[in-house]
C-alpha cells in the first residue's frame, strides 16, 4: 500500500480564504497513476479550514455557543474541498471515495481513541481510492477538536504498514532554518530523532491550527516505524510525486524511524 498527503498549502492558497488550486491538484491526480498497489489519499484542509478555525479557535474545543455554527460551517468548507479534489482526481482518472476522519475513528483530547480500519479496507478491496482530509471532528473530552489529515496519516500507518508514505509539502523536504527567510537553509536529506532534536523548534504558522512544523516531523517520525519507507517532497514541482510512487531518485527528505 502507497499512502500520499496531498498538503493544504499544495492544493490550496493558504493565504487566500478558500481559494482551490485546480491545475495543481490536476497534475497531481496524473502523478498519482503511477502507483500499482493499493493507493490512499489524505488531504489538508488548507485555506478551506485553518483560516476560519483559527479564527473561530475551535482547535481549543467548545468554549461557547458561539462556536458551534463555524464547526458547521467549517465542515461545510472541508467538505466542498474534498469534493473538488474527488472530482479533479475521478477525471484523472483515480477511482476516489471519500472517507471523513469521524466515519472512521473517535477522538478525545486531540488524538484518535479508536479507528476502523475496515472502512478503509472495504474501500481498496473494491479496487477504489480512499480519499480522507482534515476536519472538525466530534472529541469527547473538548466537545469538538481538529483532525489533522496528519492525525489520519498515522493511523492509517500502524493499521496498515505501507510500503511507502509520500508527504507533498510546499518546500522540498526538511531544512536547517525556514528556507522561506533563509536562501542558505540547507536541506536535510535523512532526518531520524537525532536529527530533529538538534532543530530550532519553531511556533505555528500564523493560521494553522494543526501545531507546529516541530510537531509535524514528530508525527511524521511515528508514521516512519510504520512504514518502509516515508519522504517528504515538493509537491509544487511537476514529477516528484510520481518519481517517489516509482521509486525514484528525488529531492526529498527521507525520515527515519
Amino acid at each position: 500500500m502507497i499512502i500520499v498527503k496531498l498538503g493544504g498549502s499544495v492544493i490550496t492558497d493558504k493565504s487566500r480564504l478558500r481559494t482551490f488550486r485546480q491545475e495543481t491538484c490536476e497534475r497531481l491526480a496524473g502523478e498519482l497513476l503511477a502507483a500499482k498497489e493499493g493507493l490512499v489519499v489524505v488531504h489538508g484542509a488548507g485555506s478551506f479550514g485553518h483560516i476560519e478555525a483559527k479564527k473561530h479557535e475551535l482547535h481549543k474545543g467548545l468554549k461557547n455557543e458561539e462556536q458551534i455554527e463555524h464547526v458547521a460551517k467549517v465542515q461545510r468548507d472541508v467538505r466542498e474541498l474534498n469534493l473538488k479534489v474527488i472530482k479533479t482526481l475521478i477525471d484523472g482518472g483515480i477511482k476516489a471515495v471519500s472517507i471523513p476522519p469521524a466515519g472512521a475513528a473517535t477522538f478525545s483530547a486531540c488524538a484518535v481513541r479508536s479507528f476502523d480500519p475496515d472502512t478503509f479496507r472495504s474501500i481498496l478491496d473494491l479496487g477504489l481510492t480512499p480519499v480522507s482530509f482534515g476536519d472538525v471532528v466530534p472529541d469527547e473530552s473538548m466537545g469538538f477538536s481538529i483532525c489533522s489529515g496528519d492525525l489520519i496519516m498515522e493511523a492509517l500507518a500502524k493499521q496498515f504498514k505501507p510500503s511507502l508514505v509520500v508527504f507533498c509539502a510546499d518546500v522540498d523536504g526538511v531544512f536547517d532554518s525556514d528556507p522561506k527567510d533563509n536562501k542558505k537553509a540547507r536541506l536535510i536529506p535523512r532526518l531520524d530523532s537525532s536529527t530533529l532534536s538538534k532543530l530550532k523548534r519553531t511556533e505555528p504558522k500564523r493560521d494553522d491550527v494543526t501545531g507546529s512544523i516541530y510537531g509535524k516531523l514528530e508525527r511524521m517520525l511515528a508514521i516512519a516505524r510504520n512504514c518502509e519507507k516515508c519522504m517528504i517532497v515538493n509537491g509544487n514541482v511537476p514529477g516528484r510525486l510520481e518519481k517517489a510512487i516509482r521509486g525514484q531518485k528525488v529531492v526529498s527528505t527521507v525520515v527515519l524511524p
